[in-house]
């Protein structure tokens, strides 16, 4: 009796074995002979490549945004609270005044994070 796998079996299976593989690198033609035994045909395995592209495309850009934006906000807004605390500890240490700018600056702040980030949308390749 054949032994008979799941699609993620599959998957693993595969990725397991391109890891072993020496020199980790599989080609075009190599990929589509593997899609041809696994029963995918090139239309559908054509599909998944470009949309495995878009999804890489979205995650550098992802990633751009995501230090962008640490390095132009979180990083100067951390900068800037530390300084208010240090000024309002020298100045009038019985009246913690720098929690109202910190407060305020850091809600901008989240709210520029949390609007920034992207929505995933997910598209599934239909045989």
């Amino acid at each position: 009796m054949s032994k008979t796998y799941s699609n993620e079996s599959v998957q693993q299976i595969l990725r397991e074995a391109t890891m072993i593989q020496k020199d980790n690198e599989i080609s075009q033609e190599q990929l589509l002979e593997i899609a041809a035994e696994v029963g995918i045909s090139a239309q559908t395995l054509q599909k998944a490549e470009k949309v495995w592209l878009e999804r890489q495309e979205a995650n550098q850009k992802r990633a751009k945004r995501r230090k962008a934006f640490v390095r132009f906000h979180l990083i100067p807004y951390l900068a800037v609270s530390v300084f208010l605390i240090l000024l309002n500890l020298v100045t009038t240490p019985g009246y913690f005044w720098s929690v109202y700018p910190i407060l305020g600056w850091g809600l901008g702040v989240t709210t520029d994070g949390w609007c920034s980030s992207p929505v995933k949308n997910e598209k599934r390749v239909v045989g």
